[in-house]
């Protein structure tokens, strides 16, 4: 733990100083600022549209920033040799990994921890009474981000390029709300071959349909549980397989 510690403080004070956790967090103030501009134009529908139309806002860019952070953690120190020597220190290559995954998603839940902390402000203004309901639903957005980034920081040590880990992430985030559907087409679809291909991808992807807490609001069929759980295991088994690729390649 001693070595994984410095390794998640670096990483965070990088990240931070990126260009682009700037541009994206900006660009998500811009867009909450406009969901409030609808929000005043909605009349009576003012809070239900900002208090809507901001968490998915905050989903959309929080999990942005953490796909292009997730992507641009490894590959930019490949590319600049750096890694060279954070390697040739009695560091082992598993702490090098879980310390800047560990780093990245402290750095992306900052970004959310202030986008939140706006659009609180801005609701309590309009006159929003406070509920559980809305931190439930950023505890699922939570949960997206971790799951998210632990399949970007995959990709980018599988494929080394980062357009295509880029592209591989958000192919996987937006299977990843269809996991009912895929599921049911399965069972309709008679070609073997097809029904083969539509399983092994809903098997695979992760399922943020237990992770759409705002979709259940209200219904009281929420569970942090089973989510929780999910969101562990299949971040471990990911965080495996980036070890096992890591220690692969040769620095």
């Amino acid at each position: 733990m001693k070595n994984i510690l410095p390794i998640i403080k670096y990483t965070v004070k990088e990240n931070i100083r990126h260009k682009v956790f700037y541009v994206l967090v900006l660009f998500s103030f811009a867009i909450i600022g406009a969901d409030i501009l609808f929000g005043v134009l909605a009349g009576e529908e003012q809070v239900r549209l900002l208090l809507d139309l901001g968490l998915g806002a905050i989903e959309i860019f929080g999990l942005l920033v953490a796909i292009f952070v997730a992507v641009s953690l490894i590959l930019e120190e490949i590319e600049s040799k750096t890694i060279y020597l954070l390697l040739s220190r009695p560091l082992k290559r598993i702490e090098y990994i879980l310390g800047r995954y560990l780093g990245m998603i402290l750095t992306v839940i900052i970004g959310l921890f202030i986008m939140v902390s706006l659009h609180l402000v801005f609701l309590i203004m309009i006159g929003w009474e406070t509920e559980i309901y809305y931190f439930v639903s950023i505890s699922g957005i939570i949960l997206k981000i971790i799951l998210i980034s632990t399949v970007a920081l995959f990709f980018s040590l599988f494929s080394t390029s980062a357009v295509a880990s880029i592209v591989f992430t958000i192919f996987f985030w937006i299977l990843g709300h269809f996991g009912t559907e895929l599921k049911f087409l399965s069972s309709k679809i008679t070609n073997i071959f097809l029904k083969a291909i539509i399983k092994f991808f809903f098997y695979i992807i992760p399922n943020f349909q237990y992770l759409n807490f705002r979709d259940r609001i209200g219904t009281g069929e929420i569970s942090l549980v089973i989510p929780i759980a999910y969101t562990l295991i299949y971040s471990a088994v990911c965080i495996t397989l980036c070890s096992v690729l890591f220690s692969k390649k040769e620095f």
